[in-house]
């Protein structure tokens, strides 16, 4: 089969020689590679050029999922593997995903590491189960969200789906992996950690209101496509959004997010402690979530 690593970059000329030695030492090499230049001021294109990379130009600055589904549109091959500039790839990362991808699989994602610029440190592991993924994909997809560099995909899987939602500048790889569930998409898990992530200020994720509201409007969506069985796996991460909307003093979200719930049913937020849910019957729900953010420090 043939596959492909797919580069998003915006202002990545330092980050690229880094990622490329990680690429150069992978035990299967990457079939095809090519960069998409997403309106860089720096000499990103040039860099990935010279390092061997086909280069894709965009006139003006559209984000990741825009990046990403230019990518995929670009490449010819049967597997495509999105890898961002400032990440790193274990040496056997191709190696390992690609033994999982037989005609009976679509996508396979890894484990991850989210370590510190600063200092190298490990900030936190995302881990996935092969067992619990096969058994429900939809509510462990929606449970466990998975990023963009932990996932290698069937092209036409991608194609199936229309690729990413360019309206989502975070939380795009996460949803990806929803509607893939949504579709019917077979997955394998590679439980190993064979990506890091790089955590490092002024990322795209990094202003923590924003990103809750994306979240919260591929929630949002979700309400009006998934299955009935998949809704307390919904409403536990709408009630998610809402302390995180309300940590980052975004009352008027996390308030939208407690519609949202109550919608659908739920009576937010879920809780068997007992003191929250009296603060829930008595002062309202946004106080229940305040407390249940501090119980949860």
């Amino acid at each position: 089969m043939s596959t492909a690593l797919l580069v998003p970059c915006h202002n990545a000329g330092r980050f690229l020689p880094r990622l490329f030695a990680t690429v150069a030492a992978q035990t299967r090499p990457f079939g095809e590679i090519i960069c998409y230049d997403d309106a860089s001021t720096d000499d990103t294109a040039a860099v990935a050029a010279r390092l061997g990379a086909r280069v894709i130009r965009g006139e003006q600055n559209r984000g990741p999922g825009h990046a990403r589904n230019n990518l995929w549109r670009a490449s010819t091959a049967d597997w495509v593997h999105f890898h961002d500039a400032d990440d790193f790839l274990d040496p056997a990362y191709h190696e390992r995903v690609s033994a999982l991808a037989d005609d009976t699989i679509d996508v396979v994602i890894c484990s991850a590491r989210w370590i510190r610029e600063s200092d190298g440190s490990t900030e936190m592991e995302w881990r996935y189960s092969d067992t619990e993924l096969r058994a429900a994909p939809l509510d462990y997809l929606l449970s466990h969200p998975v990023g963009g560099i932990n996932g290698y995909y069937r092209r036409s899987a991608l194609e199936r789906v229309g690729g990413y939602d360019e309206v989502l500048r975070i939380w795009e790889d996460a949803d990806l992996h929803v509607r893939l569930a949504a579709a019917g998409a077979r997955f394998a898990v590679a439980e190993e950690i064979l990506v890091t992530a790089v955590r490092r200020p002024g990322s795209i994720s990094t202003p923590v209101a924003e990103n809750w509201r994306c979240r919260l409007r591929a929630l949002e969506r979700y309400a009006g496509m998934l299955p009935a069985g998949s809704r307390p796996a919904l409403l536990a991460e709408i009630d998610g959004a809402a302390r995180a909307l309300l940590r980052a003093g975004d009352v008027g979200s996390a308030q939208h997010a407690v519609a949202l719930s109550r919608s659908l049913g739920g009576n937010p937020p879920a809780s068997a402690n007992p003191l929250i849910r009296l603060t829930r019957a008595v002062v309202g729900p946004l106080a229940a979530l305040r407390l249940q953010n501090l119980a949860r420090r």
